[in-house]
């Protein structure tokens, strides 16, 4: 994945490799596939990682690491040295086939490995983007006596791989006439539209009229895009606006995006007449560029070569007017051959140009069909089509170790007498580096799976039965079970007094985990390649696990934070008044420095992205998001114990009168009030059904408290239960004929999928996220309209409840797997 880590990786080739790579591990059927990042620059690490979870590829990754990402020009000894280590790990996989997603990379970050001459068997193919600079070597080679050595020798090394994956038609010409590749051994891929880019485009909006006033674009316009490399040819679209008639350039503007100096040269000096019709616009993002491309009444692309010419394909995918040069891989792009012009002919390309912006007739022409043509470049075909040619370099071999579909993490590799020989090149050439070649030691000899360091610092501190913590328990065990089929290694952590500790004594001795407790007490020493979860209520002052999340981020891990609710922020009145302050806080704290979220619904997580948008942008990358369901104690058909003689003597009592449950803390957020309001109406018109509040006595709700135990009722149709065992709550939910919640506000709902995949029929308040939960099969009314309820309610009794069939409790072994996917994926 070396493309999307190097300075490539916001341009063309990153872009291609993310999206190409992402839809092979989406096609790959039974294939087993492996991402090799590189952890040299633990920022651009997080990055890549980042774009990964925010495509959601669902493959398994490794780290390797190498003492310098620096590029050295005439290092030879570092180089080669870097390389070996590089081509060690690759060995060390044991993979069959081995895909480079970018070979021709120099002078920038993450490129000294790359300079390599000789690769690791297995078999290794390479994406093959172009050869530009042999076909223009006065342009791109003799002007510079280094690249004039190196590219030729990257060339020799690039044709020794044993399979070419060429983005186009022209590219594999040109393999085979410069580089005298076999033909057999190169495969036509072609390229996809971006899947962000093709998405506006097939929304078809109307064209943002603020993106042009703000860029100042105030008339029709000629579109080119590009930067300014020379074969780009931006001074061709300058100098074929210049040719056009007097009118036509007082009619329309001149757009183009980046240029050289040859264009602003240009435009100050012999094309100073045009420039008033001439707008620069620099780089513009993709929604800006999209804009240009809807807007714009002709794209004009006159360059001399391309590998294969992405913004011809993106223009036509915005139904765009296209002309195009005649050279390199265009013409395969194009939808019709009419729309081509030779570049070197300005007089016939200005004529073309003109026709474009005038003739109706030949517009029609332009049109007619783009778009179902750009919409055709997808990535599945592209994916398709490199599966198959890395299949077929795999051969019948297979890899003795790893199994690659049991395994999620790959991060050491084994170090041998080469490697150490290797290091010590390293060291001697480039004496200062000591630190970066310890550290890259230390992450070679670290062998092992991942570890998953899970906080659990207030359960251990207060060991509560109740809410978060008993998720917390849970999970941390749930984990911990799963941990030998990921292959990876749980571990949980606390925070104290005396720093930030392993905890494995408590989670052996109160969580049951068989768990090693050798490392009991001991100071966390974090390790390359560490998932930090920060599972447990870290509410208060969670700047105590700065440090931690440092050292992790520097080690190439990441940290992940569990998030329940947003309520502090959404509804603050529901709150004890410290809290919504500190809530927020924790929470801008925990978007400063997160990897990563996981919420426990998708109502959750759509808070959680809006409070994302509010926030300053990260200093890495935004954290990615999922949302998942809890697990539940209360499992539907498992066999409990006799109810408690309190509830057995309730329930014989009720008779066949209907019971109505309510459960959760008596507290504000779940407005009770709304409840017994309702209930005393339907009293009031003599509806004979009883309601029963399992739920203990919360903050701010003294009030409600005291008219609950002074009720007329309570004893008779009112029953307020606390402190109710998981068996009672079974014989209850086994007697009950429907559940209400009233809640202002929540971040999952439980007891809804509790009694929901029980068959009873649910009464709820109109949330978004209980509508997650229970979709249509539940009766909802507004948040606080106590007639509302009270009318549900006599309609149930008079007519029958709505009985749900399709909500299932997870088990807490069922959650804590997906928990575990969302972690490692």
């Amino acid at each position: 994945m070396q493309a999307c880590l190097t300075d490539s990786r916001d341009r063309g080739i990153g872009r291609y490799a993310d999206n190409l790579v992402a839809e092979m591990v989406r096609q790959r059927q039974d294939d087993e596939i492996l991402l090799a990042l590189d952890g040299a620059d633990p920022s651009r690490l997080r990055q890549a990682r980042s774009r990964l979870r925010h495509q959601y590829v669902r493959a398994a990754t490794t780290v390797m690491h190498y003492p310098t990402n620096a590029f050295v020009d005439h290092d030879a000894l570092r180089m080669q040295s870097a390389a070996r280590l590089r081509g060690r790990f690759f060995e060390s996989l044991g993979v069959d086939a081995l895909l480079h997603t970018s070979h021709f990379e120099t002078r920038g970050s993450y490129t000294t490995a790359i300079d390599w001459a000789a690769d690791p068997r297995p078999g290794t193919a390479v994406i093959a983007y172009d050869v530009i600079p042999l076909l223009y070597p006065d342009r791109y080679l003799e002007p510079d006596p280094f690249l004039a050595e190196w590219y030729p020798r990257k060339c020799e090394s690039f044709s020794k791989f044993d399979c070419f994956l060429s983005i186009s038609q022209a590219t594999r010409v040109d393999l085979i006439e410069q580089l005298g590749i076999s033909p057999e051994k190169i495969h036509v891929i072609n390229a996809g539209l971006d899947p962000d880019m093709l998405a506006i485009a097939q929304a078809d909006l109307p064209v943002d009229e603020t993106i042009l006033a703000r860029r100042g674009i105030d008339a029709p316009f000629v579109l080119m895009v590009g930067n300014g490399d020379w074969r780009k040819n931006t001074m061709g679209a300058v100098e074929a606006f210049a040719r056009l008639p007097r009118s036509l350039q007082k009619k329309y503007l001149l757009v183009l995006t980046q240029v050289g100096t040859d264009v602003k040269e240009a435009l100050a000096g012999a094309f100073s007449q045009i420039a008033p019709r001439v707008r620069v616009l620099g780089r513009v993002d993709d929604v800006e560029l999209a804009t240009l491309y809807r807007a714009c009444r002709v794209f004009y692309f006159p360059s001399f070569y391309e590998g294969f010419g992405l913004p011809v394909l993106e223009a036509m995918a915005f139904g765009a007017p296209v002309l195009s040069a005649n050279t390199g891989s265009l013409p395969e792009v194009v939808h019709d051959p009419r729309c081509l012009f030779d570049p070197h002919d300005i007089d016939a390309a200005a004529s073309l140009l003109e026709a474009a912006l005038e003739d109706v007739a030949f517009r029609e022409v332009l049109v007619s069909g783009v778009k179902a043509h750009a919409w055709k470049y997808d990535w599945t075909s592209c994916a398709e089509t490199a599966l198959t040619a890395m299949r077929t370099l795999a051969g019948e071999a297979k890899a003795a170790q790893p199994q690659f579909g049991k395994v999620d993490e790959f991060d050491r590799l084994r170090v041998t007498q080469d490697d150490i020989d290797a290091w010590s090149e390293l060291l001697i050439a480039a004496p200062d580096a000591g630190g970066s070649l310890e550290g890259s030691l230390t992450a070679a000899a670290a062998r092992g799976r991942r570890r998953i360091l899970v906080d659990v610092s207030e359960v251990v501190r207060l060991d509560a039965r109740s809410g978060i913590q008993r998720v917390v328990r849970n999970y941390c065990a749930g984990l911990h079970a799963l941990a030998e089929d990921a292959q990876v290694e749980v571990q949980p952590i606390c925070w104290t007094e005396h720093g930030i500790l392993y905890a494995s004594d408590y989670a052996s001795s109160h969580l049951g985990m068989p768990i090693d407790t050798v490392n009991a007490g001991m100071r966390v020493a974090v390790k390359p390649n560490d998932l930090l979860l920060m599972l447990d209520s870290s509410w208060w002052s969670p700047e105590r696990f700065d440090a931690l999340h440092a050292q992790v981020a520097a080690a190439g891990g990441e940290v992940v934070w569990m998030v329940y609710d947003l309520i502090p922020l959404l509804v603050p009145h529901t709150c004890d008044p410290g809290m919504p302050p500190a809530f927020r806080r924790w929470l801008e704290h925990a978007a400063a420095t997160a990897d990563g979220f996981v919420c426990i619904s998708e109502a959750t997580r759509q808070d959680l992205e809006r409070f994302l948008d509010e926030q300053p942008a990260h200093p890495v990358a935004r954290p990615w998001t999922r949302a998942m369901h809890l697990g539940s104690d209360l499992e539907s058909g498992q066999v409990v114990g006799q109810a408690s003689e309190t509830i057995a003597s309730l329930l014989e009592g009720l008779g066949a009168r209907p019971l109505v449950l309510a459960i959760g803390t008596v507290e504000p957020r779940k407005d009770y009030a709304t409840i017994l309001a309702a209930f005393e109406k339907v009293w009031a018109r003599g509806g004979d059904v009883a309601l029963a509040i399992v739920g203990k006595h919360g903050w701010n709700v003294e009030e409600l408290v005291l008219q609950l135990k002074s009720h007329p009722q309570l004893g008779t149709r009112l029953f307020w239960l606390q402190g109710v065992s998981d068996t009672d709550l079974h014989h209850l939910m086994d007697r009950v004929d429907v559940l209400v919640q009233a809640s202002i506000a929540e971040g999952f709902g439980l007891p809804v999928v509790e009694a929901g995949s029980r068959g009873k029929p649910l009464l709820l308040s109109d949330l978004d996220v209980f509508k997650e939960i229970a979709g249509e099969e539940a009766s909802y009314f507004p948040v606080g309209d106590a007639e509302a309820l009270a009318a549900e309610i006599e309609r149930g009794v008079a007519d029958g409840w709505k009985v749900p069939a399709n909500i299932r409790t997870l088990t807490w072994r069922e959650s804590s797997r997906g928990l575990m996917e969302k972690l490692l994926y």
